[in-house]
């Protein structure tokens, strides 16, 4: 099914803090480079319970050096506004609105500041519309998957003026009855084409929403295979096959988020394209 409205939600309006749910998340990874330097980022935030986590994440390549900061608050200690997007804890920001995004974070290592751009890049929402069932309660997710992405990022002293592009994933989370155990992969696979997959089975069987270049959504089954730690995704409403490598840009108990590249084929063309994971509960 194709679907570019209508949606269940308001994407400008869903991004203040919720005032109901179990659970209020704030993701964005970053891919960005400098020169020859190529800079992953994870910045997160998400309150659950009356706790806020937070968590600053940086992968460099060429030479795979990671930095990483995690921690937890309470709610009563940090900034989470329901009448517009501001979230501030100790280790990070976020503030804007639905097309010009400010996020910053640190590390022990590393400091990030980041401008994020939307230049009329359609929302992805995930499963059309934006709600769907979850561990026997709902989400609201969407994304805004194309961010162009400028600001430094500071290394043991050392400034990097960087360029790029961020995946901002706004999720929340009501009624939920069971522990959530789950895959999830972002990727850009180029020619504005964007998928948001989710194994929630465990078993490598998915469903994707997959963003076009005008808006239109396509909901569809896919098939995660692993491949000596590593994936393989087929989509064939896609006539798609395509290898997944990843490497760690940040780890925790019950917590894996993997920096991805992407190789193989879409509708019968080569394509090479980059990404996330986040697994969880496993």
């Amino acid at each position: 099914m194709t679907t570019p409205r209508p949606t269940l939600i308001d994407a400008a309006g869903g991004l203040p803090a919720t005032s109901v749910g179990e659970a209020d998340s704030w993701w964005f990874g970053a891919r960005l480079h400098h020169e020859e330097k190529v800079f992953w980022v994870k910045i997160h935030a998400m309150e659950m319970n009356g706790a806020c986590t937070s968590t600053v994440a940086l992968l460099q390549e060429p030479d795979g050096r990671t930095s990483d900061k995690h921690t937890v608050e309470g709610v009563d200690g940090v900034t989470l506004s329901a009448d517009a997007l501001d979230v501030r804890t100790s280790l990070l920001t976020v503030q804007g609105d639905l097309d010009e995004l400010e996020i910053s974070g640190a590390t022990d290592a590393a400091s990030i500041r980041l401008t994020l751009r939307r230049d009329d890049d359609p929302v992805l929402h995930s499963g059309g519309a934006g709600v769907f069932p979850f561990f026997g309660g709902r989400t609201g997710q969407y994304a805004l998957s194309g961010l162009t992405t400028s600001g430094t990022i500071t290394v043991d002293g050392v400034t990097h003026e960087v360029g790029g592009r961020t995946w901002f994933d706004r999720q929340w989370v009501s009624g939920a009855t069971e522990a959530p155990r789950f895959t999830w992969l972002g990727l850009d696979v180029g020619a504005g084409r964007r998928l948001s997959v989710w194994d929630t089975a465990g078993d490598g069987s998915a469903w994707l929403t997959e963003l076009r270049a005008d808006g239109a959504h396509l909901i569809t089954d896919a098939r995660r295979t692993d491949r000596n730690g590593q994936w393989a995704l087929t989509v064939p409403a896609l006539d798609a096959s395509l290898d997944i490598t990843h490497r760690a840009l940040f780890s925790a108990p019950g917590v894996y988020t993997g920096a991805c590249q992407v190789t193989g084929t879409l509708a019968g063309e080569e394509i090479t394209g980059h990404g996330f994971t986040d697994v969880i509960g496993y």
